[in-house]
């Protein structure tokens, strides 16, 4: 680590040494630099052709403070400060969808396509109140919308492994309306690692090892087929209606142990919006949106189907999930006072079959919850802005289906149904003492209830296999965080740096709970302290360069039981220099991880050891075409991340490596 640290020492010193440098304000760093958020990030369309990120997940970790698992070749799911899963919220403009895989092989943001999307925002830190249950944070995206008249976009990948991407959408816009369609398609090869493996190929002996024709078969194959479709009913009234249909085949997850046979996805959201309705009213929304997942997963591509007829294992799944919101700005005393109310209600339903028969693994769970919130913004002089938000919900679960034998077993309670009612809210400040500098600091207290899986999810395994089975006794996690930092945006030099300490009672987490036959996988509320932060740095050189660097880090620990808190991605650092004209521009990037030793021996969790890569990328600026090209893991690395090893519940014990050098070509046309 002493190298990684020298390094940081060099990219201090140049930055000290450059004050002679002329301005250049490029595109992203405006985007990230003068957002009135300052917990929030953001990451549009633009910045993401530029890499080879095949979903969200994976595009999203060039934002200091996010990792993801990887699963496989697709898929990744999102770590925002070592939150992950129902911790962090996911939202597509405004719509909550959720994977109806038990192991999440579907995670939130799998179901959209890069083409859909114009931007990616990212709220860290318990500050969202207009959503429930942002405990760790908020992850939205807003989708594109048609541009003044006749407009048509083509998008093209191509990249090692036959990993390939054809997209275009077509849009009008006029007076009295507007109209977008779009279609994607997806495909890629299982990639290779360092050492030159396909994921299929590094467990040739293991029963959960691919067959040996499945080893050079597709990845992934996805297809998906979206709509937009506007009406500006008078001047200041607005009708939007979005539908999208995804459908993902083939899917491999050498990180489980079944491989997805098909995930379909249909999305539908419906947004009316009046600006200006009144002296005092400056907008007034009302949304309404659905969205069901079906998902179908088995183990028949592995060595352990082998004697039985098709499959040894197989898990079906749906997910259905509807809301809706009305929100109000109201001017108030020289600020913006957002009052709003919302609803959803999600469905989840799971049928597992094993050789000794089946089993209802979620069991058909109903959660619905119903709040409202308050957000109110106010300057106070030129130099300080305060906000304060203020949230109530109520929520309920319940199992439709008995499986109250496994809970009464391992938690002596036949509960199968709760109620959980809870408030939280936040108070940010922001202090500008010049132009330059921003202060900040912020106190956030958000609740979220147990998700239906940690609650009831009920999977008996055969032999000593150790079941799995939820909690129905879980209470609520409250995330009470602290945040400070400080920003500085200057002619020739833009930085950003933030701490937070976030104390959370009640954090849900895994454990092995021994039964009075067995053991189990079950979850249990323990009080935990995640604290760290990131360092953003960006200076602007001589001759049309810039250097760009990133920290993070977070340090997680269980207090309840005086051991670390499992699953915490380790230091990470990013440092990059870049050459950019108007035309064209060329990068040079490192990314550095430190090894993770703080990890916890109960769940077997294995410790990783540091990793360093180096990225190539260019692109080329062309009237309305724009060219990228590069190539990721130059010197082609063999390396783990930390959160490339699932444990729970259907671990296949393998570590997923990261992709080895891969080459990736991308074209994007307006026409």
């Amino acid at each position: 680590m002493k190298k990684y640290y020298f390094l940081i020492f060099i990219f201090f010193i140049i930055f000290h040494t450059s004050s002679f440098a002329e301005p250049i304000l490029l595109e992203e760093i405006i985007v990230r630099g003068k957002k009135e958020v300052p917990q929030e990030e953001c990451l549009d369309i633009k910045e993401i052709r530029e890499t080879p990120a095949r979903d969200v997940g994976e595009a999203l970790k060039v934002i200091e403070g996010i990792n993801a698992v990887r699963k496989g070749a697709i898929a990744n799911d999102i770590v925002l400060r070592s939150f992950k899963r129902d911790n962090i919220n996911f939202l597509i403009d405004g719509m909550r969808i959720y994977g109806a895989c038990p192991n999440r092989m579907d995670p939130n943001s799998f179901h959209i396509d890069f083409m859909e999307i114009e931007t990616i925002s990212v709220l860290k830190g318990p500050f969202d109140v207009k959503n429930p249950g942002s405990l760790g944070g908020l992850v939205e995206i807003k989708t594109t919308r048609p541009n003044k008249g006749w407009e048509s976009n083509i998008n093209t990948f191509t990249g090692s492994d036959e990993n390939i991407s054809a997209s275009f959408n077509v849009s009008h816009a006029g007076e009295g309306g507007d109209l977008l369609l779009g279609y994607s398609h997806r495909y890629s090869l299982p990639y290779r690692d360092g050492k030159g493996n396909r994921i299929t190929e590094f467990d040739s002996t293991g029963s959960n090892a691919y067959k040996k024709r499945e080893k050079n078969e597709k990845a992934y194959s996805i297809n998906t087929y979206w709509s937009k479709f506007g009406i500006n009913l008078l001047d200041n009234h607005r009708l939007e209606v979005d539908y999208a249909r995804q459908e993902a085949d083939d899917v491999i997850y050498p990180y489980l142990l079944m491989d997805a046979v098909y995930d379909d996805t249909d999305r539908l959201n419906m947004n009316y919006e009046i600006s200006a309705p009144g002296h005092y009213i400056k907008k007034f929304k009302a949304q309404f949106y659905w969205n069901q997942v079906k998902h179908d997963m088995t183990d028949e591509k592995r060595l352990s189907s082998l004697g039985f007829d098709e499959y040894k294992m197989r898990c079906y799944a749906e997910a259905e999930t509807l809301g809706g919101k009305l929100e109000s700005d109201i001017l108030l005393s020289g600020g913006i006072l957002t009052l709003g109310v919302d609803y959803y209600f999600r469905n989840w339903d799971a049928e597992n079959t094993l050789p000794m028969r089946k089993q209802k693994m979620i069991p058909d769970v109903d959660s619905s919850n119903m709040g409202t919130y308050m957000e109110y913004g106010q300057p106070m002089g030129e130099e300080i802005r305060l906000t304060l938000g203020m949230r109530f919900d109520y929520t309920k679960t319940k199992a439709n289906d008995d499986r109250t034998g496994l809970y009464t077993l391992y938690h002596n309670t036949m509960d199968r149904e709760k109620t959980d009612s809870y408030a939280g809210g936040n108070i940010q400040i922001l202090y500008f003492p010049v132009k330059e500098i921003e202060f900040f600091g912020g106190f956030g207290c958000i609740t979220r209830p147990p998700a239906p899986d940690e609650r009831y999810i009920a999977m008996q395994k055969p032999q000593m296999i150790p079941d799995w089975v939820g909690n129905p006794e879980l209470n609520p996690s409250q995330n009470r965080e602290f945040d400070f930092g400080v920003k500085y945006l200057g002619d020739i030099f833009y930085g950003k740096t933030t701490f937070f300490y976030s104390d959370v009672k009640d954090f849900i987490s895994i454990y092995d709970l021994v039964g009075p036959v067995k053991s189990a996988r079950s979850f249990r509320n323990v009080d935990a302290i995640l604290y760290g932060g990131e360092i953003n740095l960006n200076l602007f050189l001589p001759l049309d360069f810039y250097l760009q660097g990133g920290l993070s880090y977070t340090r997680a620990r269980d207090d309840t039981h005086n051991k670390p808190l499992p699953e915490i991605p380790p230091l990470q650092i990013r440092i990059a220099s870049r050459y950019d004209v108007d035309r064209y521009f060329a990068e040079i990037e490192g990314i550095f991880a430190d090894g993770q030793h703080r990890v916890d021996p109960e769940l077997n969790e294995e410790k990783t050891p540091g990793w360093g890569i180096m990225n190539l990328k260019f692109g080329v600026k062309f009237k309305k075409i724009n060219i990228f090209a590069g190539v990721n893991n130059l010197f082609d690395r063999y390396y783990h991340e930390h959160l490339s090893y699932q444990r729970d519940p259907f671990r296949s014990g393998i570590k997923v490596p990261e992709t080895g050098r891969n080459f990736y070509l991308n074209l994007a046309c307006s026409l």
